[in-house]
């Protein structure tokens, strides 16, 4: 089965419509970037735990004297492109999907840093639903929009499971990480297609999981920052701090997991234990690491099934000198 024009062009953009108007709300007033603040668009779940060590250590702010570093937490790789290519952000996260349907399109956005290596589950509560042939018309199942990488997992699990990568395109509702969650718990979406910690807390909470994204492609990266070849020519020492402060925060949350887990804490002003948090972040299968991975593995399905036109020739393509000598893929 191949999608309409007007669903593939959807899926291609990554919900253009819905990064703009979560855009206008999430970042106020814009800047050129080729100022002293640096706005940093980051996401919900612990794909995020360098940057809550980065601000608690203040680590960037040592890095580049002079400058200010302002936040915001942003719901989908789309509306981080938006952000950049407007100037409201100068550096921004993305999940693999958005990130290559962007290139795709001819944005002029790469790799900064990848921010790590993790399976991302499609959990279901209703003990009705034990694989993806029972979700009907009507089900919705939560993604943070469609193009993201969880909407491209279901698309390689509907291919496996279904024999149509676009079966479920039209069961997804867009939801960020948080309300998903609650959503699922509370029965008014049947599936959700989220990112740890959220998948585990579902599963905590009575919910199974359906999908399991290392299972379909192997190891791959989650969530990468990005930024503009306008801004990148104009701050290389940015994108320099950024990375090496990204790769000090992995480490020290690879090493020292426990404190780790308690900035984290702090961070969520103490909705989860730190007991609870160093289990998630030293969970099987998850790795903090700046490398980029799966990048083409991933980007080859996405062109099998229409959500991209081209594959890169080389993972490097999509990457700044940050990180073109690291053994990605």
């Amino acid at each position: 089965m191949t999608p309409s024009h007007t669903r593939r062009d959807a899926l291609r953009l990554g919900a253009i419509t819905t990064g703009a108007a979560a855009l206008s709300a999430a970042c106020g007033g814009g800047s050129n970037g080729s100022g002293k603040e640096i706005g940093i668009a980051i996401g919900n779940g612990i794909s995020y735990a360098a940057f809550n060590v980065i601000k608690a250590k203040g680590w960037l702010e040592q890095e580049l004297k002079g400058r200010t570093v302002s936040w915001r937490v942003i719901s989908g790789g789309g509306t981080t492109r938006d952000a950049l290519l407007s100037g409201k952000l100068q550096i921004g996260s993305s999940g693999l999907g958005p990130l290559l349907i962007g290139w795709d399109a001819g944005v002029p956005w790469k790799i900064v840093s990848s921010l790590n290596d993790m399976p991302l589950w499609l959990v279901a509560k209703d003990p009705k639903f034990r694989g993806l042939r029972d979700f009907k018309q009507g089900d919705q199942i939560a993604a943070v929009q469609p193009g993201s990488i969880q909407s491209v997992m279901l698309q390689k699990a509907a291919q496996q499971q279904l024999g149509d990568p676009h079966a479920l395109d039209k069961n997804i509702a867009t939801m960020a990480h948080p309300e998903a969650l609650q959503a699922l718990l509370g029965g008014q979406i049947a599936g959700a297609y989220t990112s740890p910690p959220f998948q585990f807390q579902a599963v905590e909470q009575g919910a199974r999981k359906l999908v399991d994204s290392y299972e379909l492609f192997g190891r791959h990266g989650f969530n990468v920052m990005a930024a503009t070849e306008e801004y990148a020519e104009k701050n290389p020492d940015v994108l320099a701090a950024v990375h090496k402060t990204i790769a000090r925060a992995n480490d020290f949350i690879v090493k020292q997991p426990a404190e780790a887990a308690k900035i984290l804490v702090a961070a969520e002003k103490g909705k989860i234990s730190a007991a609870q948090y160093e289990k998630y972040l030293t969970y099987k299968g998850i790795e903090f690491t700046t490398t980029p991975h799966g990048l083409l593995k991933i980007a080859a399905f996405m062109k099998e099934i229409g959500v991209i036109k081209k594959v890169p020739g080389n993972w490097r393509d999509l990457a700044f000198d940050t990180v073109k000598k690291e053994n990605g893929s």
